[in-house]
């Protein structure tokens, strides 16, 4: 991209730049650019006092953490995609660029392509945030899309998924939902000023999802994301949570599908708000990486303080049995009477009250049964599953899921 757009790149900084040094891992790989641009002594990249920015596409904490830092040491700009080192040490790494008048930008570690770091520090910076949802991991929306679509299994939409490059051989990352909650966290951190702990964002993936619960869902007009979720639960408090979820077809966020990633935004002044695009893959990330660094040049250019814009460290959050949403259930139980009137009477024990219900027999003596709950707390709902387990009539609870019903 700096070669291919470097006459529009540089009239937009207002000065030419020149790419120094490229450092690397693996110096066998055919490149097409001369060979004495590339190193694998990364050290020597931000000890070069020659060097006024550090582009850091490594990802991961070690080593490219103390390389940023260094970087940042030896008064150099950083530019990172690094998701997992800003959910991490972002507030840390903030303030240090700040106190040397130095940028550190961020934009492509959240949505790739997708503006929502600089928005969110500056055209709604206005707004206190009420609620953000995001589909922020192509890969898990491709599944989920799959299975929505083609009624594919989770492993089958899984391993379609790596036959096409967009999973990893261990997909743990991002099906288990860690590369969400990195996410999450920085949205989170920049929407309410602190850095949110990794340890406060509630996280679950998506392995245990199956067609039957896809089918069940878009039955009761609904459809099944892994969605990032934060919401404010006090005024210095948040609820920061990564979980599959029912969404409403309705829903701007239902009919963003593949491997395109989307994060909806409610605002007290600006109302609802939505972005979505290419959520990953070279081009896209290019495209954000890129962006950060024509900012940096004007900065540089216009030779005043960077504009790094820091939040403190020590965001308070609440725990997942705080949260008050609806429930999807689904369980097996044996068919004879009085049944569903055990079942009522169990949840009506733990204030779980019943909004829809679909069921259907699967064989002599045994019925499915899918229920849709009114908002209750988590806790409580919990709860009532255990009861349900323990009182002779549910055989098995197959699955559950919480329901955002946000419009």
């Amino acid at each position: 991209m700096l070669q291919d757009n470097r006459e529009s790149i540089s009239k937009k900084i207002g000065m030419d730049f020149e790419v120094v040094r490229i450092g690397i891992r693996d110096a066998s790989k055919p490149r097409s650019l001369p060979a004495s641009m590339f190193t694998q002594d990364l050290q020597s990249i931000v000890d070069d006092p020659n060097i006024d920015v550090v582009l850091e596409l490594m990802g991961g904490v070690d080593p490219a953490g103390g390389l940023v830092e260094k970087a940042l040491l030896n008064n150099k700009h950083v530019v990172t995609a690094n998701k997992e080192l800003i959910a991490k040490h972002g507030s840390r790494l903030v303030h240090l660029a700040k106190s040397r008048g130095l940028d550190l930008h961020f934009e492509a570690a959240v949505g790739g392509g997708i503006p929502l770091i600089q928005p969110l520090k500056h055209q709604l910076a206005g707004n206190s945030v009420l609620k953000m949802m995001g589909i922020l991991n192509g890969t898990t929306n491709y599944i989920l899309t799959q299975m929505q679509q083609e009624g594919s299994e989770f492993d089958v939409a899984l391993a379609e998924a790596q036959a096409k490059g967009y999973a990893e051989a261990d997909p743990t990352n991002d099906v288990d939902g860690f590369d969400t909650s990195y996410k999450v966290a920085i949205l989170a951190s920049i929407a309410f000023g602190r850095q949110v702990p990794m340890d406060g964002v509630y996280r679950e993936g998506i392995r245990s999802i199956t067609k039957l619960d896809i089918k069940y869902a878009d039955l009761l007009g609904y459809c099944i994301k892994l969605l990032g979720i934060v919401e404010p639960t006090a005024p210095d408090r948040i609820l920061a949570r990564v979980h599959p979820t029912l969404i409403p077809k309705a829903h701007p966020l239902a009919s963003v599908l593949g491997v395109y990633n989307a994060l909806w935004l409610h605002g007290n002044f600006v109302g609802d708000v939505m972005f979505s695009g290419r959520g990953a893959g070279s081009d896209p990330t290019a495209s954000a990486v890129v962006g950060d660094f024509i900012d940096v040049g004007r900065n540089i250019l216009g030779g005043g303080a960077g504009s790094a814009i820091p939040y403190d460290s020590g965001m308070l959050t609440s725990p997942i049995s705080d949260l008050k949403t609806s429930y999807y259930l689904r369980i097996h139980v044996q068919d004879r009477p009085k049944v569903l009137g055990v079942i009522a009477t169990e949840f009506g024990n733990y204030d779980v009250s019943l909004a829809a219900m679909e069921m259907k027999t699967l064989d002599a003596g045994r019925g499915e049964i899918v229920f849709l709950t009114h908002p209750v707390r988590e806790q409580s709902f919990r709860d009532s599953l255990v009861a349900l387990q323990n009182s002779g009539t549910v055989e098995t609870v197959c699955n559950w899921f919480r329901v955002e019903d946000s419009q």
